[in-house]
């Protein structure tokens, strides 16, 4: 498996360095006055004119931060108000606000609901309670929520900057929900109300890496990366581009830029050794990969990553206890099993490699690398008939080259087949072509040998 579909699929896995929800600033209470229709017109004496009284003095209160005495008066005012009306659901949004400032979140939730459905049209208790789900990761409730407040008028405050806020909460859920194009049309929006944010050019980028437009998410994490030198969101989707790209070289200074204030950083150290490894640089590779391992010991994709970089660098030994490790939680995943069994190849254990490959290839007959893998390690212990099997069934995928040329002519030529024997070093002397030149003077040796004799 190549470094870097293992570093996908490791960083799907660890945990970001920060997600794609980001908060927006809580929204004030409302501060318009109830509708007056025919039906609720307040007398100075009424309920409601009482009503109203003390939700003025309670969001005065919480102008000031003054929660606990905001409460009681919020509490109060709703049992002078008539349930249902314009007043009423503001009252609710006020006691939700001030309980999610206590950090009261369910109560909050709960407010924010009734006020909803006593009035359908109030953005603020929409979008609050948009912003909550959005915060315990309720996406398609957040979603919901936000898409009914960004269609509604703000009752206070600044219209377009609150109607924006909330765009780019959705933009952010919308992008949880692995909607590219909807996060997009949200993003817009915000930006048609207000300037570009950083964040913005962040998420922007971050769209366009779902939707598989590499060039435009390169120039964004560049643009946002250019706006904060320090983003290491920034950093991160640049290098996670590139890496994607085959850029290594462009993709490790930045990495290491990173790790400079992050050092720690799982996702940060995955790509870093990604890169190096795509650069050639295994041992720097493993380096990083350890300090990764050491804080995830018990993280499959962490462990598969270093156990192919020490098999790869000829560190077959260190290797193996890991897989053993892999195979002990998943011992029937063909890939990991090939990957075992030619690291025991590595190891010149040859009757334990080809029981390894054997049992990979029971599993999934279609892998055609792990049947030339097969093909070499059964040569290797002499088991020539399996090496023969092995060749034809990888040649349902595959034609031979000259590595399986050499070795189906010498598993010929040990079963006293000669004549096809003959005809298969002949076939590898002509595709080989000088790259294998000790095969090549060992096949001339023996061509030789067997011409003389017959």
């Amino acid at each position: 498996m190549p470094p870097v579909f293992l570093f996908f699929l490791l960083v799907a896995i660890l945990p970001p360095a920060s997600g794609l929800h980001a908060q927006v600033p809580t929204l004030p209470p409302g501060t318009s006055s109830p509708d007056a229709d025919s039906s609720q017109m307040a007398t100075p004496d009424s309920t409601s004119a009482q009503a109203a009284a003390l939700v003025s003095k309670a969001e005065d209160a919480i102008v000031r931060e003054d929660y606990g005495k905001a409460l009681p008066l919020l509490n109060d005012a709703l049992t002078k108000e008539p349930a249902g009306s314009k007043q009423f659901a503001r009252t609710l949004y006020d006691r939700g606000y001030v309980e999610a400032q206590q950090k009261q979140f369910d109560a909050a939730a709960a407010d924010f609901r009734k006020a909803n459905a006593a009035n359908p049209k109030q953005f603020e208790s929409h979008a609050e309670l948009g912003r909550l789900l959005a915060q315990e990761g309720q996406w398609k409730e957040a979603q919901h929520e936000l898409e009914q407040a960004v269609a509604l008028p703000p009752a206070s405050g600044d219209p377009r900057q609150a109607v924006a806020s909330i765009a780019r909460t959705l933009a952010r859920v919308d992008a949880e929900l692995h909607d590219p194009a909807a996060a997009s049309d949200a993003l817009i929006a915000a930006l048609k109300l207000t300037p570009e944010q950083p964040a913005d050019t962040l998420l922007a980028a971050q769209l366009a890496e779902e939707q598989g437009n590499r060039t435009d998410a390169e120039a964004e994490y560049k643009k946002a990366l250019a706006a904060d030198p320090t983003s290491i969101d920034a950093m991160e989707g640049l290098a996670r581009v590139l890496i994607h790209e085959g850029k290594f070289a462009d993709a490790a200074p930045i990495l290491q830029q990173a790790l400079q204030q992050e050092p720690n950083d799982p996702t940060l150290l995955a790509q870093s050794a990604t890169a190096l490894a795509g650069e050639g640089k295994n041992q720097d590779a493993i380096a990083q990969l350890e300090v990764l391992h050491q804080q995830n010991p018990n993280q499959p994709a962490v462990t598969r990553m270093l156990a192919d970089l020490y098999s790869g660098a000829g560190k077959s030994a260190q290797a193996a206890p890991l897989y053993q490790q892999l195979l002990a939680a998943d011992p029937n995943n063909p890939d990991l099993v090939t990957a075992a069994g030619e690291n025991q190849i590595r190891q010149q254990q040859w009757a334990s490699a080809v029981e390894t490959l054997q049992h990979s290839l029971n599993l999934q007959p279609s892998q055609q690398d792990a049947w030339g893998s097969l093909a070499f390690a059964a040569s290797e212990d002499h088991q020539y008939p399996l090496v023969l099997h092995a060749l034809d069934q990888r040649a349902q995928y595959t034609a031979d080259g000259p590595a399986t040329l050499f070795l189906r002519a010498t598993a010929l030529d040990h079963l006293h087949r000669t004549k096809e024997a003959v005809a298969a070093y002949r076939q590898f002397l002509t595709e080989s072509q000088g790259k294998f030149p000790d095969e090549e003077w060992q096949t001339r040796q023996r061509l030789n040998a067997l011409e003389k004799s017959h």
